[in-house]
């Protein structure tokens, strides 16, 4: 099912995609996927399926000129389970060692290492966003060894480093002209447009996909069959739901700036309607909203902004109306946040953890602690798994680092937009048009991510996607200014 359904994506893709990119990466791209997805069920265990890729990776990688949107399309190919590398005797474990965490050390260190030595690579703390990255990863390095086990601190230390700062730095560093972005962003768009034809399968046949697979290459299985609205929550290879429409509707604000270069209508008009499907199937409001936020944001950065929010309030009250008007089409307005009435106790659990957690947070106010989940406060928050549920990633730095480790993590946001207006502003008054748009797109997405981790915990997907983000964001910044852009600027001068 998996290779039937790639396999439709790969040739409805091909005539909008290779307009983009080459057909020549498109099809290396394809027959990797096809590689990975083989290997992946095939194996008869993980480490079977670590070695064959390791040499399919190392070997494309010699040849791929655009490292990052190749890992950004192999992150949704499998499923994050993981297992841990054993110590052979000297240690309990290495590490533990997950589809996103390989990557990352066969594609992305190797490269980030090659870019370190080149000269005409960009020095770090150019941009505002470096600092923020870096300090918040210190000082997290740094309160990880408060739990008093070196070589587990130690562990998660270097863990932090290899699974958020590689995608940074890769990213800020690697991009450097307007066919960097564009594979970086095809990249996010085939891999939001895979999971989202997949989550539709999910839901209309009630049967995960990737779910028995782990289970086969010996890993912790995961995810459970969660249903809402009388249907089953898909995961596809993110585990969560919600994860799902966070990956979907960032790939989304990626082709809001890769639509402008398909010249075919018809071909725009099929993107839209599959991602839209995507973040629809996932079942989960955060998402529904997010999507919503990420068009009004970019409409709002537009030219004309009125003129076209106003065609998009009268798009969304006119399919707001359909909807009401069929029985599927009800059961999903019941799940919207403020108009629908199903599920609402998720909605009080969050606002109930914001009210309990604030006197958690005053008692550690500067860096957090450890044992914030035994503080009294929060048992009243104790689900029936028997967990506490921490869906708020602002919350969760809180509480672990601080407000000066939340300090950090909402800089690396909030640097981040304002490095894209300063080029946009650059973009502009060079009066180039598609550079504009690009600064757009990435703006409305940085919003877009802030405003949906605010009801979603930092784990999976979640974290790797928006430090790839930050890092494009970053590039893009980089790339806009006048000393590195002459052709932008010879017109003006």
């Amino acid at each position: 099912m998996v290779l039937a359904l790639g396999s439709v994506v790969w040739l409805l893709a091909r005539p909008a995609i290779t307009k983009v990119v080459s057909l020549e990466t498109f099809a290396r791209w394809r027959a990797l996927w096809y590689v990975t997805t083989l290997t992946w069920f095939l194996s008869p265990n993980f480490w079977v399926y670590v070695g064959i890729m390791t040499v399919v990776l190392i070997r494309v990688s010699r040849r791929e000129t655009q490292i990052f949107g190749l890992y950004l399309l192999l992150l949704v190919v499998a499923p994050a389970s993981s297992t841990q590398i054993p110590g052979f005797g000297l240690i309990n474990y290495f590490f533990e060692i997950n589809h996103y965490r390989f990557l990352a050390l066969v594609l992305l260190l190797p490269y980030a290492w090659q870019l370190s030595k080149r000269p005409e690579t960009i020095r770090f703390f150019r941009s505002p966003v470096d600092g923020f990255v870096v300090g918040y990863l210190v000082l997290n390095s740094l309160l990880a060894f408060r739990f008093g086990n070196f070589t587990s601190d130690a562990r998660s230390a270097l863990m932090m480093w290899i699974d958020f700062f590689l995608p940074y730095y890769v990213a800020s560093r690697s991009i450097r002209d307007a066919e960097g972005f564009r594979h970086a962003l095809v990249g996010l768009l085939l891999g939001g447009v895979l999971l989202s034809v997949m989550a539709v399968v999910e839901v209309l046949r009630s049967w995960k996909l990737y779910d028995a697979s782990a289970t086969a290459l010996g890993l912790n299985p995961f995810g459970i069959y969660k249903l809402r609205g009388g249907f089953i929550r898909p995961s596809v290879t993110v585990i969560e739901s919600i994860v799902l429409g966070y990956t979907i509707v960032v790939a989304t604000g990626a082709y809001l700036y890769l639509q402008s270069l398909v010249d075919k209508k018809a071909w725009r008009l099929v993107g839209w309607v599959v991602l839209a499907t995507g973040i629809l199937a996932s079942l989960s409001r955060g998402p529904w909203v997010g999507a919503g936020i990420l068009f009004v944001v970019f409409v709002l950065t537009s030219p004309r902004p009125l003129k076209r929010l106003t065609q998009t309030v009268l798009v969304s009250s006119c399919a707001f109306l359909v909807m009401s008007m069929t029985p599927s089409g009800q059961k999903i307005i019941d799940l919207l946040p403020l108009v629908g009435s199903a599920e609402q106790g998720n909605v009080d659990y969050r606002a109930d953890l914001l009210t309990v957690s604030r006197p958690v947070i005053e008692r550690n106010l500067l860096f957090g602690s450890t044992d914030f989940w035994d503080a009294p406060e929060l048992q009243v928050m104790r689900q029936g798994e028997g967990i506490i549920d921490i869906v708020n990633s602002y919350l969760g730095v809180a509480l672990q680092a601080g407000i000066v480790g939340l300090f950090l993590y909402t800089g690396m946001f909030v640097g981040a937009l304002v490095v894209l207006m300063r080029g946009m502003r650059w973009a502009r008054r060079a009066e180039n048009s598609d550079a504009l748009l690009l600064g757009r797109a990435l703006f409305a997405s940085v919003v877009t991510v802030m405003l949906m981790i605010f009801t979603l915990s930092s784990i999976l997907l979640v974290p790797t996607t928006y430090f790839a983000l930050l890092g494009i964001c970053c590039a893009y910044a980089l790339w806009m200014q006048p000393q590195r852009r002459p052709d932008l600027w010879a017109a003006r001068v």
